[in-house]
C-alpha cells in the first residue's frame, strides 16, 4: 500500500516539475516509476543477500517482522529512485532554453 502512495506522490511531483520546465511529463513519470521499481528490486536483492535463514515463507515473514530496518531499507531505496529522477529533471534544460546557469 505504501508503495502505491509513493508512486503516486513522486509521479505527481515530478510531472509538475517537468511541466514547469517545459519537458514531457509523461516520459518523466515513466522514468520515475521505473527508477522506483529498480530501487525496490535493489532493496529486495540486498535483503536476500543479508538473509541467512531457511527459504520458506514462514521463516522469511518472521525475519521481516523482527528486522523492520530491512523493510525500511527497501522503502529508502524506492524513495531514492524517485529523488534521483527529480534531480535529473532539475538538471535538464528545456529544448528552447539556452540560458546557462554556469
Amino acid at each position: 500500500m505504501l508503495d502505491i502512495i509513493l508512486f503516486v506522490l513522486f509521479s505527481v511531483m515530478n510531472s509538475r516539475l517537468a511541466k514547469r520546465k517545459g519537458l514531457n511529463p509523461t516520459g518523466w513519470v515513466l522514468r520515475t516509476i521505473g527508477a522506483m521499481i529498480a530501487g525496490i528490486f535493489l532493496g529486495a536483492f540486498i535483503f536476500l543477500i543479508t538473509y541467512q535463514g531457511s527459504r520458506d515463507f514462514q521463516s522469511v515473514q518472521n525475519f521481516m517482522l523482527h528486522n523492520p530496518l530491512k523493510m525500511l531499507n527497501i522503502y529508502a531505496l524506492e524513495i531514492g529512485g524517485g529523488l534521483l529522477v527529480r534531480y535529473l529533471i532539475e538538471r535538464t534544460q528545456a529544448a528552447g532554453d539556452n540560458n546557462s546557469a554556469d
